[in-house]
C-alpha cells in the first residue's frame, strides 16, 4: 500500500483529525493511483494544447523519502545527529509530489505544491530535506536550488537548516561543500542558496527547485512571479510554497490560499476550476469554533501526538 493510500485510510478512520480540504485532496490522489486519467494542458512554449496521461510510480515517489531518512540528520537539541524519521503525513505528501509522472516521458506531473500547516509541524525539516535531495539526487545537471523568503533572514532559516543537516551527515558532508555563499554539489555542478526580495540580483536564475517560505509574510507577488518564471527552462522543476497561516490579509498568501481552495472545491464538483499542475495541501480547522475542541486541533496540526495508532509527533 502506498503512503498516500495509508494516510487517506487514516483520515477516513479518524474524522475528527481530517479537515475537509486535506481529505478531498487525498481522496483524489488515492483514486488517481488506480484510475490514471488523461489530462489536457496548454503548452505555452508550443502555443497548443497537449494531452498527457499521468500514472503513479511508487519507486520515484519514495526515493526522496528514503534519501531523507537515510542521509539527513537532526541538527538541534537532544535529537542532533540522529536520523530523521518522517511522519506519515509528510511521507504521503512527498510521495504524491514526486510519484505522479507522465506515462510517456516520465516527467513529474506537479510543477508546484502549496503546503500550509500550523507551527511546529516539521515544515522546515521537510523543506530542508527536500532541498538536499534536489541538490544531489534528482539527476539534474547544474541544478539551482533556492530557499526564498520576503527577507534574507527568513530565507536563511531553511537554508541554514539544510546546511546543518549536511554537516551532521558524514555521507553528505563528504560530497557537498558548505560555504558562506551556499552549498555546492560538484558532481553535477549544482548549488543551494538563500535568496530574498532584497537580494542584490534576481536576474539570470535558472531554478530547478524553489522553496518559498512563510508566504503569509510576503507583501506582493513580484518575487513569486520572478521565481516561477525562472523555472521555465527546466524540464521538471518544482516550486514549493510552505507557510503557517499568519494574519496578513490581501497579500500573496490570500491569493494562493483562495486559488488552492478553489482547486480543491473543484475535486468535489463545487466549481469547474481544474489545475492538475498544482498539489494543494491545506491543514486547517473546518470551523473557527473548533479551536475549543482539543480533538479537532489535529486538523490544522497533523504533527500532534494524538493516539497510539498514529504517532504524528514531528521531532
Amino acid at each position: 500500500m502506498s503512503y498516500i493510500e495509508e494516510y487517506y485510510q487514516f483520515l477516513l478512520d479518524n474524522p475528527d483529525k481530517a479537515c475537509r480540504k486535506v481529505l478531498a485532496v487525498y481522496k483524489k490522489l488515492a483514486d488517481d493511483i488506480h484510475n490514471p486519467k488523461e489530462i489536457k494542458f496548454y503548452n505555452e512554449i508550443a502555443e497548443e494544447y497537449e494531452t498527457h496521461r499521468f500514472v503513479f510510480d511508487e519507486h520515484k515517489g519514495r526515493k526522496p523519502i528514503r534519501f531523507i531518512e537515510q542521509f539527513c540528520k537532526h541538527s538541534k537539541g537532544k535529537w542532533a545527529g540522529k536520523p530523521i524519521e518522517l511522519e506519515l503525513f509528510q511521507k504521503a505528501f512527498i510521495e504524491a509530489l514526486f510519484g505522479f509522472i507522465d506515462e510517456e516521458t516520465g516527467i513529474r506531473k506537479f510543477k508546484k505544491a502549496v503546503f500550509l500547516v500550523g507551527r511546529k509541524n516539521g515544515k522546515s525539516t521537510l523543506d530542508s530535506g527536500l532541498a538536499n535531495y534536489m541538490l544531489t539526487q534528482d539527476g539534474e545537471g547544474g541544478a539551482e536550488i533556492y530557499c526564498v523568503a520576503n527577507k534574507k533572514d527568513q530565507a536563511k532559516i531553511v537554508w541554514e537548516e539544510a546546511l546543518r543537516m549536511i554537516k551532521q551527515s558524514p555521507a553528505l558532508c563528504k560530497r557537498i561543500r558548505c560555504l558562506v555563499t551556499g552549498a555546492y554539489y560538484d558532481k553535477t555542478n549544482s548549488i543551494l542558496k538563500a535568496l530574498a526580495s532584497d537580494s542584490n540580483s534576481l536576474d539570470g536564475l535558472n531554478t530547478h527547485f524553489c522553496i518559498c517560505d512563510e508566504i503569509h509574510a510576503w507583501k506582493d507577488k513580484n518575487l513569486l512571479d520572478v521565481m516561477y518564471d525562472s523555472m521555465s527552462a527546466r524540464e521538471q522543476p518544482i516550486l514549493l510554497e510552505t507557510s503557517t497561516m499568519g494574519i496578513v490579509r490581501e497579500s500573496v498568501f490570500d491569493n494562493e490560499y483562495e486559488y488552492c481552495s478553489q482547486i480543491i472545491d473543484g475535486y468535489e464538483g463545487k466549481n469547474k476550476i481544474v489545475d492538475e499542475t498544482i498539489l494543494p495541501i491545506i491543514y486547517e480547522l473546518d470551523n473557527p469554533i473548533e479551536w475549543q475542541d482539543e480533538k479537532k486541533w489535529f486538523k490544522a496540526n497533523p504533527g500532534l501526538r494524538s493516539n497510539e495508532k498514529y504517532q504524528g509527533f514531528t521531532r
